[in-house]
């Protein structure tokens, strides 16, 4: 889908608009003209050409005019107002309509001139008649013209276009170009708010939902979708209080019938059915923890608790070398240093808990673990399994999602690390060791 530039957008806009505007002007200025009879030949110019198109000779040599549409359209226009003299080398002479005294001894009295105005001294300076000396179908003649006869449409069309290519078309080209160069320093500053607001919403995360856009800098056109946005995350944040809440009463409520079903089960005779029962009953009390853990994690607030690392590796190890020991798999920890961070240290240990339960259950039987601290504040989870695909790296941080289908994980262990990681400033990176196992990096107060 091809990015619509508002930049561009107002740039065509405003230079449509112009040539709109300037055509609507000179149009509204030829109309009115029009209607008041002053669209008319002022110089005599354009008379002087449909005359001169229509001057041919007669059978007897002499002088004639042609009925030409143009002809006939401006004796119509001018009526019994228009007249002329016509006059050849040979003394043939052609006269049209009533000619002024004053006119008619003048026309054989500008030898050697081409073209010449005449009677100038008028009220609006422009000339009551016009002298030229023209080529037309009769040969050469010399022709005197009444001036002020009305145009055609035409003749008014064409006379319109030269005005606006050389009158107004410099204008509209030097506006247009300061459109141009005006219009990104305009945008830029009437955005300028809303880029701002742009910025602060990047920030704003699942994590931090009641953060909302500011509305300072923002022009009033563009504040109702501002408005809107913070009206949606308020929708956001009631709807994601509510799966919380939800999530947290189920998984209390899932706990007591989950441990009277353990009771029940470890009562019944040992057999492969009590073992899968039992595997189920644990799948489904880890679900619950699970939930909990997430839940308590949005009330925790990271305190300058003081955690030792190099002690929390050790005692989550210990923890869970029986089952380690239980999938016969070796589980040793590589921590030369004390490190110290501040944190929660009961969220702490059970992110890394979870991190050696995965890597227990999918590294397979017999797989090597190895927990190890790194500096500043980063512990990393290595194991020999198989690894995890890249293109399912980013996937199985996702709440609910299992690498297996069918595993005996519920999808919340990785998710409840992630969380805890971002709750310390931090991040969880899923990568692959030398051996091609996964490792699984928790880093602590990034930026600190």
């Amino acid at each position: 889908m091809k990015l619509l530039s508002l930049r561009w957008q107002l740039i065509w806009s405003l230079i449509l608009l112009q040539v709109v505007v300037g055509l609507l002007v000179m149009g509204g200025f030829i109309g009115l003209a029009w209607v008041l009879g002053r669209v008319v030949d002022e110089t005599g110019e354009e008379t002087v050409r449909v005359i001169r198109d229509a001057v041919v000779r007669a059978g007897d040599g002499a002088l004639a005019l042609a009925p030409t549409p143009e002809f006939e359209q401006l004796r119509g226009n001018a009526g019994a107002g228009l007249w002329f003299i016509v006059r050849d080398a040979q003394g043939h002479q052609l006269v049209q309509g009533e000619v002024p005294e004053r006119y008619l001894g003048l026309a054989g009295r500008f030898d050697g001139i081409d073209r010449v105005w005449i009677d100038l001294a008028t009220s609006n300076g422009q000339p009551k008649a016009r002298f030229e000396r023209v080529e037309t179908r009769a040969g050469p003649v010399a022709m005197m013209v009444q001036t002020g006869s009305p145009l055609s449409m035409k003749s008014t069309l064409r006379g319109t276009g030269v005005a606006f290519l050389f009158l107004v078309a410099p204008m509209a080209l030097v506006t247009c170009l300061g459109v141009i160069l005006a219009t990104p320093f305009v945008v830029k500053r009437g955005l300028k708010g809303l880029i701002a607001t742009a910025a602060h919403a990047e920030s704003i995360d699942v994590h931090e939902r009641t953060t909302r856009l500011p509305l300072d800098g923002v022009a009033g056109e563009i504040r109702p979708l501002v408005n809107a946005v913070n009206r949606a995350f308020d929708r956001l944040n009631e709807g994601y209080d509510r799966q919380e809440r939800f999530l947290a009463d189920a998984a209390h409520e899932l706990r007591t019938p989950i441990t009277i079903l353990q009771i029940r089960l470890e009562g019944l005779p040992n057999d492969p059915l009590k073992v899968k029962l039992m595997q189920a009953s644990a799948r489904l009390a880890t679900l619950a923890e699970q939930l909990l853990d997430l839940q308590r994690l949005d009330g925790v607030v990271v305190q300058a608790q003081q955690v030792d690392l190099k002690a929390l590796c050790e005692r989550a190890a210990a923890d869970l070398a029986p089952l380690a020991i239980m999938n016969r798999c070796t589980l040793s920890v590589d921590a030369p240093l004390a490190i110290v961070v501040g944190g929660d240290a009961l969220s702490l240990e059970r992110a890394l808990t979870n991190l050696i339960q995965n890597a227990i259950e999918h590294g397979g039987q017999g797989c090597d673990i190895q927990v190890r601290l790194c500096e500043p504040f980063c512990i990393e989870v290595l194991d020999s399994g198989p690894g995890i695909p890249e293109s399912e790296r980013e996937r199985v941080v996702e709440p609910f999602h299992r690498l297996v289908p069918r595993g005996r994980g519920a999808g919340l262990g990785l998710h409840l690390v992630a969380e805890v990681a971002h709750l310390h400033r931090g991040r969880l990176t899923i990568g692959s060791n030398d051996t091609g196992g996964a490792r699984m990096r928790l880093e602590l107060n990034l930026g600190a």
